[in-house]
């Protein structure tokens, strides 16, 4: 079974510093969801579009309030097998090379094979069957 995880529907505000203690009672119940999320699945697929050369700040901004509200936040990531897929106006390599680091720093095992489409790269169904058939099988 798949679940999708929208963050834009969970609204978290952007992490800083100076005003995590004032809103974090605001924000851990959402944060919870997602990871409860995380930690049940056996394997996750981040698909985002590469943003200015990196990861888009949505996507930081959740890993960011994950790791910092949640006091067993590695078990969201620890051992899951991760693919990184993109659709991108330009390449999406920087998002793939940039999320592929960030996963395996929070213990996730990334699959070397990436889904990416843009303009000038289409969907190759059969290369995407392939690599979605590899990640079945490793979770």
């Amino acid at each position: 079974s798949v679940e999708i995880v929208n963050l834009e529907k969970y609204d978290i505000p952007l992490f800083t510093a100076s005003n995590y203690e004032s809103i974090k009672s605001n924000v851990v119940k959402k944060i919870n969801n997602i990871v409860a999320t995380f930690i049940s699945a056996n394997g996750i697929i981040i698909c985002a579009p590469e943003y200015n050369g990196s990861i888009p700040p949505i996507v930081a901004n959740a890993i960011a309030w994950i790791s910092t509200t949640t006091e067993y936040w590695r078990d969201s990531f620890l051992n899951k097998i991760a693919l990184i897929a993109t659709s991108s106006g330009g390449s999406g390599n920087k998002f793939l090379t940039a999320m592929k680091m960030q996963l395996e720093h929070l213990g996730a095992i990334v699959m070397p094979r990436f889904i990416s489409v843009n303009s000038s790269t289409p969907l190759k169904k059969d290369s995407a069957e392939k690599i979605l058939k590899q990640f079945i099988n490793l979770i």
